[in-house]
């Protein structure tokens, strides 16, 4: 039975060596968080994700898994922690670096390295002379390594670390054979095999793609916003060409990988990428227009009203559904808030209290009493939880949905569709002056 040991046990790593282990290999994952192992020897994943915790719990029990705070000798070498960018915004590898050499103190003859983490173009090969150097021995020839960045959606991550396909790129094509033999043991998705470097760009313009396209739906939002139109109106109607397909504009963009990702390609061809400068420029500008916008409704409700406004935040998650806040707009925008002469309620049920009061210094509180309360509501992330909200709530407030929370695409069947009057309901146009 071959032995593979994972290094890095969040988001990506757990669960790949979850899918490891169900896959019958011997799987030890190793983390420096000593914490983060004891508690997942002790069954807690530490992450929210569907499943994760009774599939933990069958690979712990099946001996197949266990949690290390000690790296360990193994066949496949499985790198999966994190990239994240530095102030000046170049790529933060020190991670990478440290992960390497742990793994160079216990490499031998025959073992692969993989490294899954998002990289600057470049990394796996340096990380390959660099493990040489470590060892003594012949990269590609003593031993192999390979990129195969992962490409999975928080929520889904199980289903698509089988289905989706991979790109497997090597340092050579001993390393692609040694490391597609990892993969076609639990991917049913095809397996795509290159070299390491186009692997790294594919991921890095798969998400520097999106960032752009965001960029450009929240271009037309501001747009829409300037003319008291209905962006996503004007979106969904855009969408009915047979060739066009824009995204849904938000509050800005988050997580592990858009918001990072083009950075990588930024540092390591400055003179090739005005675009996505430009399209990261647009969606880290958004957050400070809605800031501006809520402050601004803010102190004319005070006006109205000679009294404290309650504002009500709705979401603190980069993204519906999931307990991510990683680079999370949203809470860029509710702690920028909390400074703010208003009392700020905070609305996310997918984060527990504890980081909730650790980002916010306050408490997540309960949806319904929270619309009682509050005189501005301000929409950041589209939870499917609040597609329950009575909007008969919020007909005395002031709504300002930046995600689409409460917009209603229109579903008429037959040749002619009537989209007048505009579909506005609860969605408050208090962009003018500001994006």
């Amino acid at each position: 039975m071959k032995k593979v040991c994972v290094v890095g046990l969040g988001y990506i790593g757990l669960p790949t060596a979850i899918i490891s282990a169900q896959a019958g290999f011997d799987v030890v994952g190793y983390d420096i968080d000593v914490d983060r192992v004891n508690r997942i020897n002790k069954c807690d994943p530490v992450i929210q994700e569907p499943e994760i915790t009774h599939k933990l719990s069958k690979v712990l029990n099946s001996k197949r898994f266990r949690a290390t705070a000690h790296i360990e000798q193994a066949d496949y070498f499985i790198i999966a922690v994190p990239t994240p960018f530095n102030e000046d915004k170049t790529a933060d590898l020190s991670y990478v670096w440290h992960a390497c050499k742990t793994v160079a103190s216990v490499l031998k003859k025959n073992d692969t390295v993989i490294l899954e983490s998002t990289v600057s173009v470049g990394t796996t090969d340096y990380l390959a002379r660099i493990l040489s150097r470590e060892t003594g021995m012949q990269s590609g020839v003593d031993f192999f390594v390979a990129h195969c960045p992962e490409r999975v959606l928080p929520g889904s991550i199980f289903k698509e670390l089988i289905n989706n396909p991979r790109i497997v790129g090597g340092i050579n094509q001993e390393s692609i054979h040694a490391a597609k033999q990892f993969y076609k043991q639990f991917v049913t998705g095809p397996l795509y095999l290159t070299n390491a470097a186009t692997a790294e760009m594919v991921k890095l313009v798969e998400n520097s793609s999106r960032d752009a396209q965001i960029a450009f739906a929240n271009q037309v939002a501001a747009m829409a916003y300037k003319m008291n139109l209905n962006p996503f109106e004007v979106i969904e109607l855009a969408n009915k060409h047979p060739r066009v397909k824009i995204l849904n504009p938000s509050c800005g963009v988050g997580g592990h990988c858009i918001a990072v990702d083009p950075w990588f390609l930024i540092e390591t061809f400055p003179e090739h990428t005005d675009l996505l400068k430009k399209a990261r420029e647009v969606n880290d500008q958004k957050p400070h227009a809605v800031i501006k916008a809520v402050q601004q409704q803010v102190e004319q409700w005070k006006k109205k009203n000679n009294a404290r406004c309650t504002v009500l935040v709705l979401g603190l998650t980069y993204k519906p559904d999931i307990d991510d806040v990683r680079e999370s707009p949203a809470v860029f925008i509710a702690q920028q808030l909390a400074h703010d002469d208003i009392d700020l309620i905070i609305c996310e049920p997918h984060i527990d209290q504890e980081l909730c009061m650790q980002l916010m210094g306050r408490p997540s509180v309960m949806l319904a009493p929270a619309l009682q309360q509050a005189d501005i509501i301000v929409c950041l992330v589209k939870h499917s939880i609040f597609s329950t909200i009575d909007k008969q709530l919020c007909a005395s407030k002031i709504v300002l949905d930046v995600c689409g929370l409460f917009y209603e695409p229109r579903l008429q069947e037959g040749q002619e569709q009537m989209y007048w009057p505009a579909n506005n309901t609860f969605y408050q146009m208090y962009f003018k002056e500001t994006v």
